[in-house]
């Protein structure tokens, strides 16, 4: 290369850096891409059916669960508690756009499941379930119900889990270790389920055991009974840190089958990065949009949006998820 040539590439590559824009992803993820989630996907402000966030091609969509609520017998989808939701009451794919709204998370699910089939093919979606107050195994919204859901839902078979990333390996940070995460690629046509504690359950000073502590526990059990193919989800922690979050409650026995982080975009854009954002973990930016300086977390160009993730891919972020639902946008990846 000549001087002149040189000092082309060198002046380009300190403009991009200047405009927020790494010359390359700088950070491994761990399914070897960076995908946009949608914010709140059931949401009817976000768009008028579940089925068009799918088509969108969002890399993940968050749904927001109320595990039996005052004894709703139910799990439950929406903001606050009760069905308030784009999920359509439906049967087949078609009826995806014209059923009657505001469903229950089995209904949301099965929309999924119908999505799927006329979609076999799909890239990778992962499904983040917030659970708003928290399981309720005393009463039969649990874990094992919460997976059973799954499986007649969704359906096992379509959903990549725990016992699939182990494999041989005794727990699942062993194995993310190893390389155990599949590229995004080789996940085609499936799902991955991310389980987490809600904002309900965080403020609830009744509450001691969240529902992140609750699934590992899961996962914990199934292995040493032989049913881990059972579990279905993995527990992701909730809240960015600097270090490794898995200390106290979720350090000791837990912190093996702890391999999902999820927090906000503008905490993990101030880290310089560490062991656990080096790739071998799933990763989850949340507030893409909030990232000084701050873009519209709605409708913002293209060029701005796709810009934001390539910021955050440079981070390690596995999902770069906000509020938008423009295809061009929420379709975008970025490859490691």
């Amino acid at each position: 290369m000549n001087r002149l040539l040189a000092r082309m590439v060198a002046t380009a590559g300190a403009a991009l850096l200047l405009l927020g824009l790494p010359a390359t992803a700088q950070a491994r993820t761990a399914t070897g891409t960076t995908a946009v989630g949608v914010h709140n996907a059931y949401d009817q402000a976000t768009a008028a059916y579940l089925a068009d966030v799918l088509d969108a091609g969002a890399g993940m969509v968050e749904i927001d669960v109320w595990s039996n609520f005052l004894f709703s017998g139910d799990f439950q989808v929406g903001h606050n508690p009760g069905n308030a939701n784009n999920c359509a009451k439906a049967t087949s794919y078609d009826q995806l756009r014209t059923g009657s709204r505001n469903q229950n998370l089995a209904t949301c699910l099965r929309n999924i499941r119908l999505w799927h089939d006329h979609n076999p093919d799909h890239p990778l979606v992962v499904l983040k379930v917030e659970v708003k107050n928290g399981f309720d195994e005393t009463n039969g919204h649990g874990p094992d119900e919460f997976d059973r859901l799954l499986a007649s839902t969704i359906g096992a078979s379509a959903i990549f889990g725990p016992a699939q990333l182990l494999g041989g390996h005794t727990t699942l940070d062993a194995a993310v270790r190893a390389g155990g995460w599949p590229s995004r690629s080789a996940l085609a046509g499936r799902f991955l389920v991310l389980v987490e504690r809600g904002t309900f359950e965080a403020g609830n000073p009744f509450d001691h055991y969240d529902t992140d502590l609750e699934y590992a526990d899961r996962l914990i059990t199934a292995h040493a009974a032989g049913a881990l193919a059972d579990a279905l989800a993995f527990p992701a922690i909730n809240g960015a840190s600097a270090g490794d979050p898995r200390t106290g409650d979720r350090g000791g026995d837990r912190a093996g089958w702890f391999v999902a982080f999820d927090g906000a975009a503008s905490a993990y854009a101030a880290y310089p990065g560490g062991e656990y954002l080096d790739g071998r973990y799933l990763v989850v930016m949340t507030d893409a949009h909030a990232v000084a300086p701050a873009i519209d977390n709605r409708a913002p160009s293209v060029a701005d949006a796709q810009a934001r993730v390539r910021l955050l891919a440079a981070k390690g972020a596995t999902i770069v998820s906000s509020d938008w639902t423009t295809p061009d946008i929420v379709r975008y990846t970025v490859t490691h």
